[in-house]
């Protein structure tokens, strides 16, 4: 079993003036084994379609370059990449985010090119999970959950790359503990 562990950054905007929904504009992904091993990653941009120019909150809070965004690929391109990515594992696969919104803007980005994910069968919301564990009544943020484990925080927040990194280090500590 290889567990894909992957955070997405959107567009967004200080205001609450939003032109259009969010569009992801980074992909960032872990493969974890199932002894919590780290076999590989996968890292792209992804070039919007509604909103192709970043907003300067969004190119602040990211670090994200403009240049990067205007050289990358869209949607659906950066998607065939990644599934090439997983299926060379050939391995049954679960893909694990930190809570419903990144699974979120994938469907809808999906929806918007009629590009199918049908091959994405397996997911587990880690947030959701790990406050359950946890008994939390309020779900805490990625973060704080990570200070709580003493985990420490490494690379830039806001980066699909280093934030599912983060996340597959807490993945790793309850690796015998997650429901699939």
């Amino acid at each position: 079993m290889i567990f894909i562990i992957f955070d997405l950054e959107a567009t967004c905007w200080k205001d609450t003036f939003v032109p259009h929904r969010q569009e992801v504009i980074e992909v960032g992904a872990y493969s974890v084994n199932s002894f919590g091993e780290f076999l590989d990653t996968f890292q792209k941009f992804v070039k919007p379609v509604k909103s192709p120019v970043l907003s300067s909150y969004c190119r602040s809070l990211t670090g994200i370059d403009q240049r990067d965004i205007d050289k990358s690929a869209r949607f659906d391109v950066v998607m065939d990449q990644m599934q090439d990515w997983v299926f060379h594992f050939e391995s049954e696969f679960v893909f694990c985010s930190w809570g419903k919104k990144d699974m979120s803007l994938l469907s809808a980005d999906a929806n918007d090119l009629k590009l199918d994910l049908s091959w994405i069968t397996h997911y587990i919301d880690l947030k959701e999970q790990y406050n359950e564990m946890k008994g939390n009544n309020k779900p805490l943020g990625l973060a704080r959950s990570l200070e709580m484990e003493k985990i420490d925080f490494e690379g830039n927040a806001h980066r699909a790359l280093p934030d599912a990194f983060n996340l597959s280090k807490l993945f790793i500590k309850y690796l015998d503990h997650w429901r699939y």
